[in-house]
């Protein structure tokens, strides 16, 4: 059958090359004869390669195939290779060709670190090209080497293929021969898995599901829980110091943010799809006093609407977010060391630079207030009506934090800078938090003392920034 379909396109060709020619001679005189015939140059050469391939071989180079992603086991060592397998599949009726790239880029992270890039390479002996016939399928590895600070409940994405992401669980490499047995099964199973990877000849069984795990009373990593809807939202940290006059003061402030509704479209940016409760709780102690009191704690309830991208783009900045609501502050004292104000608020948030390295953000935070006691009827003056934060970092390096305030008397005002370094850089990748250095000046520090100067510097352990 091949043969003869050969045979009917050479004696066609004379008689399509004569039609060609007499239209040819029609169209010289056309204007756009010119435009016509370099566009068709251009096309002409990738259709007869297509209907060539049909005819000798049946695959297309143009043609496009279905790509996925196989699950890997559930369980990992980090002494096993990190190993993502593409499983590509002939979705053309006429079969499919397919490039197999040497490396393949992927996305890790965990509950601590935000995505980071990586490139996995291709295994030694896998194919470069792929022809795949009418629902054939072929798996291709890649294999790679796990980060220094990958453990527990890891992410895997593949950014470039439009795939779900994986959860593995990860365990560091343990010493005992039971375990060094548990990172050897593991391996085994993953050699099965990508079995077809140098394209020999295996059942689609193979294809189609995952190895079975290497320990089946592994935990399951938890990823979308009721937890999951929580978020940092400022600061979390303890830290003690010493300001004017030899005063001890420690301070330590807990934050956090709920998602109240979880959308139906990631992207949605309506009003209640967007809309979290914060809580800011924040306290100084006088560790060194007698029975240790407190001399403060200001408590912080929020709604408000927030957006981490807005989809504004701009020469100018990276990303812009906005964050705008409702907060209340007190101090839950009654009679004259009462404190409390309500006030609406509104926060453009614009990054500058690569956001995943160091990069630079600036917050303003404008806000009016709906309430004031009258035991600080005059907070405005020390603290006025602008919050401008600058923060300069990387997700996972070093990082400044500063927040200026400037008040509607003169020379009142304030500066309250905070210095983190991640403890996993410092110390090894076990350890999560940030080393936590900050120096206050000036007033409002506390809202019990929101007229009265002070200056202290401390360090600390920030669980979030």
């Amino acid at each position: 059958m091949r043969n003869r379909s050969m045979s009917r396109v050479k004696k066609g060709r004379p008689s399509a090359i004569r039609s060609r020619r007499s239209r040819g001679s029609r169209l010289s005189s056309s204007p756009l004869y010119g435009s016509l015939s370099r566009s068709l140059s251009r096309l002409l050469p990738r259709l007869s390669l297509c209907i060539s391939a049909l005819v000798l071989g049946g695959y297309c180079a143009y043609s496009v195939a279905g790509v996925s992603v196989l699950r890997p086991p559930r369980e990992a060592l980090s002494s096993t290779p990190l190993e993502v397998t593409i499983v590509y599949a002939g979705d053309q009726p006429g079969g499919t060709e397919v490039d197999v790239p040497a490396q393949l880029n992927i996305a890790v992270s965990n509950t601590d670190v935000v995505p980071h890039r990586l490139a996995l390479t291709r295994e030694s002996g896998a194919p470069e090209h792929l022809k795949l016939a009418a629902g054939e399928l072929k798996a291709v590895r890649y294999t790679g080497t796990w980060p220094e600070w990958a453990r527990g409940a890891m992410q895997i994405d593949v950014p470039d293929l439009d795939v779900s992401p994986s959860y593995v669980l990860l365990t560091r490499p343990p010493r005992s021969g039971k375990d060094a047995a548990l990172a050897s099964a593991g391996g085994a199973n993953a050699t099965t898995t990508a079995g077809t990877a140098s394209g020999a000849p295996s059942s689609s069984s193979l294809i189609a599901s995952s190895p079975a795990p290497s320990r089946p009373d592994a935990p399951v990593p938890q990823i979308n829980t009721f937890l999951s809807r929580f978020s940092a939202y400022e600061p979390m940290y303890f830290a003690d110091g010493w300001g004017q006059d030899g005063d001890n003061l420690a301070k330590f402030q807990l934050s956090f943010k709920f998602r109240l509704v979880i959308p139906d479209d990631p992207r949605s940016r309506r009003f209640v799809d967007n809309l979290y409760f914060g809580y800011t709780q924040t306290s100084l102690w006088a560790i060194e006093e007698y029975s240790s009191p407190f001399r403060d704690t200001s408590y912080m309830p929020a709604l408000f609407y927030y957006l981490e991208d807005t989809g504004w783009k701009s020469k100018w900045w990276s990303r812009m977010g906005v964050m705008a609501g409702y907060e209340h502050e007190s101090n839950g004292r009654d009679g004259p060391e009462s404190r409390g104000v309500d006030y609406v608020f509104l926060k453009p948030i614009w990054d500058f630079g690569d956001i995943n390295g160091y990069h630079l953000t600036i917050e303003p935070k404008f806000y009016y207030y709906t309430h004031i006691a009258g035991e600080n009827h005059d907070i405005a003056d020390y603290r006025g009506y602008v919050d401008l934060r600058f923060i300069y970092g990387s997700p996972d390096g070093a990082q400044l934090d500063t927040t200026l305030r400037k008040g509607t008397k003169g020379g009142k005002g304030s500066i309250d800078t905070q210095f983190t370094y991640p403890l996993a850089k410092l110390i090894n990748s076990r350890w999560g938090g940030y080393v936590w250095l900050g120096f206050f000046s000036g007033y409002g520090e506390d809202i019990l003392d929101y007229n009265q100067h002070r200056w202290i510097a401390r360090i600390g352990y920030s669980i979030t920034r």
